[in-house]
């Protein structure tokens, strides 16, 4: 199935993209400390190479990076790489079609990690990173437990940090750095294993949904350092960049 093509335009807006970055990254730890997650410093079971971003999330990260660790970051080989973006999918799954599957490579231990299971870019860290919570402890149980109130948020917070990153890219920490690093060089091109991000399509209803709405309402309606709403800058955002859909049923509430 064919989708619209993106225009990508990853410099637009980053001032302004920022700042909703960063509120969305104080949101996040808002709403993971109404749950009893066991996550604490050195638990790094669900830190590993596959770290998916947008180029917003990148800029961001490489403005604080080291040398030795971007060079860690662009050493890397043989690690997963998402087919699409959150958005992307989401379209082909409400028009009925299956996504494309990810492309596996070999999942190790994230290159940003230090010797004790540390994290070294930790007050620059994703969105993947972010939401990587569990009620139990990782090395007992084998696996995360995650509220299922709490994925849905972090699903739709995927989705929303995607269509706020208007004319960016979505795909691996290491692709994406290269790709921003290229495009300083002046070369044009989008590899083809990094998506355009797209704006957020319609969400089906879910049991969660009233407790969604108001989540995503709180993230909406918080003040930024600029004295605007995050809504007020996403619609600005938006609105330079071209007709973009927002999540349209927080419309009724806000």
């Amino acid at each position: 199935m064919t989708l619209p093509p993106v225009l990508i335009r990853p410099d637009y807006a980053y001032e302004a993209k920022r700042e909703l970055l960063e509120a969305l990254y104080a949101f996040v730890e808002e709403e993971a400390s109404r749950f009893d997650f066991r996550c604490e410093p050195g638990c790094s079971s669900c830190c590993t190479t596959q770290l998916y971003v947008t180029s917003l999330e990148a800029r961001y990260l490489l403005e604080d990076l080291p040398p030795e660790l971007r060079q860690r970051l662009l050493s890397l080989s043989d690690y997963p790489r998402p087919a699409t973006s959150p958005n992307t999918m989401a379209l082909l799954l409400m028009r009925g079609k299956e996504p494309p599957e990810d492309e596996p490579g070999e999942i190790r231990p994230c290159p940003l990690l230090g010797s004790e299971g540390l994290c070294l870019v930790y007050p620059r860290r994703p969105l993947t990173c972010r939401v990587m919570f569990s009620r139990v402890r990782c090395s007992l149980s084998g696996q995360a437990e995650v509220p299922p109130e709490f994925l849905a948020l972090a699903s739709l917070l995927f989705q929303l940090l995607e269509e706020l990153d208007a004319g960016g890219v979505y795909g691996h920490l290491t692709d994406v750095v290269r790709f921003l690093e290229e495009l300083e060089k002046g070369a044009p091109e989008v590899p083809e294993w990094l998506s355009g991000n797209r704006e957020a399509p319609d969400l089906a209803y879910l049991p969660e949904e009233d407790a969604l709405r108001q989540a995503l309402a709180r993230l909406y309606r918080r003040k930024l350092p600029s004295g605007r709403t995050f809504k007020e800058v996403l619609d600005e955002i938006k609105k330079g960049f071209g007709p973009r859909e927002a999540l349209s049923f927080l419309d009724e509430i806000l």
